[in-house]
């Protein structure tokens, strides 16, 4: 899968009065729960977490990359690393983070990774 469409695109989103404008690049990862997300970068050892619906942001960053693997996680596919052999459905980020993927959304996430 081509990434190149992720270069010099950015989200820009708002957290106790501060406004950030982070790289969609460099997303690996977002969480949701609730009312509040939760952004982790590949340079940052402290997450973000913004008062906004995964859904939302969802939006903001479809068609770049980024697939929901389940109900609380979408991951950007360009920091899949490898599936984890001895787990079912669970694979690694290229950050080390491993993840689950839902039963429902196995094959959506599987499509998305031999494009």
């Amino acid at each position: 899968m081509d990434y190149s469409n992720q270069r010099d695109k950015t989200i820009i989103l708002k957290e106790k009065g501060k406004v950030h404008q982070i790289a969609i690049e460099d997303i690996v990862y977002i969480e949701g729960d609730s009312y509040l997300s939760t952004l982790h970068t590949k340079d940052r050892n402290n997450p973000l977490t913004f008062s906004l619906l995964l859904k939302q942001i969802e939006e903001k960053v479809n068609g770049y990359g980024f697939c929901r693997i389940n109900r609380n996680i979408i991951v950007n596919l360009k920091y899949f690393n490898t599936f984890v052999s001895d787990k079912k459905r669970c694979f690694k980020t290229t950050t080390g983070v491993e993840m689950n993927v839902s039963r429902r959304k196995w094959h959506i996430f599987k499509d998305n990774i031999r494009e």
